[in-house]
Formats: structure tokens, sequence, C-alpha cells
């Protein structure tokens, strides 16, 4: 498996943001169209969302696809065929193949990953896709596939604003637009409060997900979401078994230790209902630059907790001010942090580029 801190884009083939994925696929015969799609939006949960998907729709098709981002350990788990990641053989071989065609059309990186994801599942003559958004979806490098048969909106909020819009209702916009005319649109339930908003996008027909009960209180409207369309589809579940890393993931029981990539307010808000049982719970917190942190620390500093703040190994990672954050506590080292408190409950969160750092180090460890 190729790691994520591995470069396998040149930075030289990766080009102007002028989106020319569509224009390249029309040229090439639209290899997209020739299999089923089910396209999964939203702010948060649509990871978990598309894997639990996808699970359901291997018990009824042979050949299922997935493609889905970020990737959390290994560049491969991006582009998946019936639970199998696609190989390093596969990955380097089709990106090598098309390095003309990428350079020419000058894709950008989410394109690329978006083209080399369509041409694997259309060598495979494949049945059926789940493919997740990268940002928004009217905009975005997967609104290509004309085979849709239904759209899925997991939780929406304020993100990528800079992209997307400022107000909830751009936002929205830009998500349930990626549904072509007459396909379907399925919404977790914790969306009903914008219905009027919702209502108005599109003429396209809109059911609301409901709610399950589960051990994590977020994966309820993610998992009533994948049940309702599986079940539009015929497809009959009584449990997930898939169980995605870094989204509420507890490394360890006792005393606890908590990964979860909440990385924006609406996660923040639903991660806060789920630990404020917790006692004598810890927050460790690295956030990416470009994020509203500040409106997730006062979601988590609600619940009295202490909180600690650091920087991470990644080129995203937030620069720490001590100005600005004065009221907590900044730690230098993570790792030395983690090990000097491992007989504390302790939740790490802020960024997903965060996350596989402390599953890595505990692993190791």
């Amino acid at each position: 498996m190729i790691s994520v801190e591995e470069k396998l884009i040149p930075s030289e083939i990766i080009f102007k943001k002028n989106y020319n994925l569509k224009k390249l696929l029309e040229d090439i015969g639209n290899p997209q169209n020739s299999f089923n799609v089910i396209n999964v939006v939203g702010t948060n949960g649509k990871g978990s969302t598309s894997h639990f998907i996808f699970e359901g729709l291997k018990t009824k098709f042979k050949k299922v696809g997935l493609f889905t981002s970020p990737a959390f350990l290994n560049q491969n788990e991006r582009i998946q065929y019936n639970g199998e990641m696609i190989s390093d053989e596969n990955l380097k071989r089709l990106l090598a193949k098309n390095k003309n065609l990428i350079k020419k059309y000058e894709l950008t990186f989410f394109e690329i990953w978006t083209f080399i994801a369509i041409l694997y599942f259309y060598e495979l003559k494949i049945d059926i896709a789940v493919i997740e958004a990268g940002i928004g979806g009217l905009k975005d490098s997967t609104n290509v596939f004309e085979k849709q048969l239904a759209v899925c909106v997991t939780s929406l909020g304020l993100d990528h604003q800079e992209i997307l819009g400022f107000t909830i209702k751009e936002i929205i916009y830009q998500k349930l637009c990626i549904a072509k005319k007459n396909v379907k649109i399925f919404l977790s339930q914790d969306n009903i409060k914008y219905k009027r908003i919702i209502k108005k996008v599109n003429n396209n027909t809109k059911v609301f997900a409901k709610k399950i009960i589960d051990p994590v209180y977020f994966q309820g409207f993610n998992k009533g979401l994948a049940f309702e369309l599986l079940n539009y589809l015929g497809i009959t579940i009584n449990s997930f078994q898939y169980s995605p890393l870094g989204r509420y993931s507890i490394l360890k029981k006792e005393p606890m230790l908590i990964i979860d990539g909440c990385h924006n307010y609406d996660a923040a808000l639903k991660l806060s209902k789920q630990i404020e049982k917790i006692e004598s719970l810890i927050i460790l917190f690295g956030a990416s630059e470009g994020k509203n942190y500040k409106k997730m620390l006062q979601i988590f500093k609600k619940g009295n907790r202490t909180i600690y703040l650091t920087e991470f190994e990644h080129e995203k990672s937030w620069k720490i001010s001590k100005e600005d954050f004065k009221d907590f506590i900044v730690v230098k080292d993570w790792k030395f942090f983690l090990s000097e408190n491992k007989d504390k409950n302790i939740l790490v969160c802020g960024s997903l580029y965060f996350i596989p750092l402390i599953y890595k180090w505990k692993e190791e460890g």
C-alpha cells in the first residue's frame, strides 16, 4: 500500500484550477457513464455513509466500486472494488498510462483521482459505484456521472465557504444540485431543520431518512440514511459491520484514548454531544489552517473540560499564536504529552490530517 505521506502524483502534473475533467471524459467517450452511481454529498458524514452504502450494495451486486476521500493511512483507500483497495501496481499503471492526458487537460489533484477511479471501474466493468464528493456537489469533479440511481445528502453545515458560499442556503444549493433530473434525493434526518430551503432547491423528490439508535450519536444519522437508500434499491441489511477509522474511534478503553476527525463547527457540535457523559476527559486539539477553529473550541469549552492545543507534522497544520489562545494550554510535543498522560481519558480531534498521526503513533507504540 502507498502511504499518504508518500508523494504519488508529481506536482508538475497538477495544473491550474480550470476543471477540465468533464471535457476530457467527453473526448474519450464518457467511460463514467458505463455504470450506475450513487452520489454522496454533504458537510459531515460522507465517508461513513459511503462505506455503509458500499457494504449494503455488495450483498446484491457482483461488481461494486467505491470512490472516497480523503485517504486516512494509504492512498489506495480512495478507490475500492468489492471491498479491496486498488493495488499499487494498478494505481501506478493508470497514472503513468494517462500522464499525458492529465497534463494536456490540466487536471486538478482531485480531478486526477476521480479520473483514475473512473478508468479503473470502467476496466473492471462494474455494475454500480458509490461516489463521495470532495467539496460541494455542483462544482465538484464528481458531478460528471449521468447514470445516477440516487443522491445521498449527509449532515449539512458551514464549511469550505470560500468555495461554496457564506450562507447555508448557498451551500445547500451547491450540494443538492449535483442531482440530475428526476433522480431521488435522500437526506439525513438532521437536515430537517433546513426543510424549507431544501424544498425550493430543485424539483427532485426528496426523502428525509429516519435516524436510528447507535452507540455513536452522529453515526445514527449516517446509518439511517444508508438504510433508507438501500431499502429504496430493494436491499435489506440488519446491521453494518464497517467501523470507520478516525470517526470516534476508541483506541484504548481504560483509560480512554479516542480519535475523531471533526474539522468544522457542525462536527464539533455532534462530537460534544457524544462525549458529554465521559468523566474527566481532557481534549488535545490540533486544527488545519483555514478552519474556523475558534468556534469549534468554544463548543468544547462549554463542557468545562481542559483543552490542550498543539501543532502537528503536516503542511496544513495550523500555526498557534499564544496571543490568540490565552485561555488554552499549548503543547509543543504531542507525543510526549500523550505518553505523560496515558493514565487519563483523552480525546484527540480537530483535523483529518492530525488524526492519522495519532493512530500510527499508537500502533507503533
